[in-house]
């Protein structure tokens, strides 16, 4: 990848995800100020690693558009001479962010170019863990065991990351065992971000071959989300993992006490293929829900940044743990695939196979 500058903002990103620089992918420009200063106050949260100073909220702003970009009171106290340059800047300034445009835009272009190498390896990559594709021996002595890919490949890769293993129930899990592949494309043209598309095996669970999550991006130097699109999801019958059943005591029946279940959401993975929606005019939200706004938000592009940067490239050592977080004792046997001979690679950690959650 190219050296680029990058801002503090983008900084915090990587250390926040652990590792390698984030692939920046441009995005449409926002229609008005008051959105673009929500998704900024939204995206703070996701990034900072650290409590950041309060953010100025969309409402809070004047409500004469014009004199705010003007400088407006800011301005008011500073000597004509330091007016004019500060003028000078702002116009230098737009020019630098219409620049900023054309870059990004020559960036996923450049990304495609990529993608199309990437594409080949990752094909190789699901013929070896679905076991259609023979392998060397690499010195590994054989056993009686029928060799039939890796199962669950997927699911475990999934797990090990932490951003993406705080989503995942149980149940979750019973479904992503069907996961054969995941691909993340970039967004050309006048749609600008990334898009992740996760492959399934026939299964008991949802009749989808595929499942799509789009993330669109603001052209800035900082990755500030704009737009999460979905899709829906096509569950068999008592199969949904995004609702359960809960059983509550109405009013009522012998004793004057009965009960009725009903179906209620509740924590899944699969959620992010229902994402939250950011409101164009987010002053008129409580602060209640404005906070609910900022951690839905903020989660949900953790997850699908995770997944494009760390879990796609690198399959094949989160799968092994290899990469993942440690917390401290059994770090060395982990690193070391477990006890010789043991035959599990999970040694130190819970086998994500074995999840209970």
């Amino acid at each position: 990848m190219a050296m680029m500058h990058m801002s503090r903002q983008m900084t915090r990103a990587i250390r926040s995800f652990g590792m390698g620089s984030p692939s920046i992918a441009p995005a449409v420009l926002l229609a008005n100020r008051q959105q673009r200063a929500t998704v900024r106050t939204f995206a703070k949260k996701s990034f900072a690693p650290t409590p950041e100073p309060e953010v100025q909220l969309p409402g809070e702003f004047d409500d004469d558009e014009e004199d705010y970009e003007d400088g407006g009171d800011l301005l008011d106290g500073l000597p004509s001479s330091q007016k004019r340059r500060v003028f000078a800047l702002k116009e230098l300034q737009e020019k630098y962010d219409n620049a900023a445009v054309d870059f990004y835009k020559e960036m996923a272009l450049l990304q495609v170019k990529y993608q199309s190498i990437y594409t080949p390896l990752f094909d190789e990559r699901v013929a070896i863990v679905a076991g259609t594709k023979e392998v060397g021996n690499f010195d590994v002595e054989a056993d009686d065991e029928p060799d039939e890919g890796i199962p669950e490949f997927w699911l475990t890769a999934l797990f090990n990351n932490e951003k993406t293993q705080s989503i995942i129930s149980d149940r979750d899990a019973d479904v992503l065992k069907y996961l054969t592949d995941i691909r993340s494309s970039v967004l050309t043209g006048d749609e600008h971000g990334f898009k992740l598309t996760f492959y399934f095996a026939e299964n008991p669970y949802l009749t989808n071959a595929t499942l799509e999550k789009t993330y669109m991006l603001e052209p800035t130097e900082d990755l500030i989300p704009v737009k999460f699109v979905g899709c829906e999801i096509d569950w068999n019958q008592g199969k949904d993992t995004t609702v359960e059943q809960v059983k509550k005591r109405v009013k009522g029946g012998k004793g004057g006490k009965a009960f009725v279940t009903e179906t209620v959401p509740c924590d899944s993975f699969f959620k992010i293929f229902s994402p939250p929606e950011i409101p164009e005019d987010p002053s008129s939200l409580t602060e209640d829900a404005m906070m609910e706004m900022e951690d839905a938000v903020g989660m949900d592009f953790d997850v699908g940044f995770a997944v494009k940067e760390q879990v796609i490239p690198r399959a094949v050592e989160w799968f092994t743990g290899e990469i993942a977080p440690m917390d401290g004792e059994g770090e060395d046997e982990f690193y070391d695939g477990g006890d010789e001979g043991d035959g599990s690679q999970f040694d130190g950690a819970e086998d994500p196979r074995a999840m209970r959650r």
